[in-house]
């Protein structure tokens, strides 16, 4: 190959890769391995459900929660009621989804981390979530910190933060 072809071939092979950022409030921002998720209080699981909704900072039910701002949903394998006590929970993986609900007039984004537990509670996963109209919002790690409030708090293991 040519060195002028090499350069060009080079070029575009590169902007094929997934542009990651270490910084929460980018859309591009990736979990690091190792993150965790700490719940910092203790929190009730309603009677009948396997979740608890916080939505700006404070719990919510599934009736009272406002579906256009973004809301997390901490999800269980095990009925309530019953209260979680404060733990750190390790991130498995996130998924990430986006699509119509309801063609043409709402639009969701969804935010998954699959969780696990060191000390046996039957966490499954964290899931964040909110519909607009038309699609214009998509939301961020900082977004979904400011959500939770001081209920829970991502601790993203850095490279060379020691952790």
């Amino acid at each position: 190959m040519k060195p002028p072809a090499t350069i060009l071939a080079s070029l575009i092979l590169s902007g094929c890769q997934s542009m990651q950022s270490d910084d929460p409030s980018l859309l591009s921002f990736r979990v690091p391995a190792g993150s965790t998720l700490t719940l910092n209080k203790a929190i009730e699981i309603p009677a009948g459900q396997t979740h608890a909704m916080i939505q700006s900072g404070r719990l919510a039910s599934e009736s009272g929660r406002n579906q256009y701002d973004l809301a997390c949903r901490l999800n269980f394998r095990n009925f309530g009621p019953r209260t979680i006590e404060p733990e750190v929970f390790n991130i498995r993986r996130t998924e990430h989804s986006e699509g119509w609900e309801s063609r043409p007039n709402f639009y969701f984004y969804s935010s998954e981390m699959l969780l696990n537990s060191e000390k046996g509670t039957d966490i499954i996963s964290l899931e964040c979530n909110t519909w607009t109209v038309p699609p214009s919002f998509n939301f961020s790690f900082a977004d979904m910190q400011q959500t939770v409030g001081d209920y829970l708090t991502f601790n993203f293991n850095f490279p060379g933060s020691g952790k």
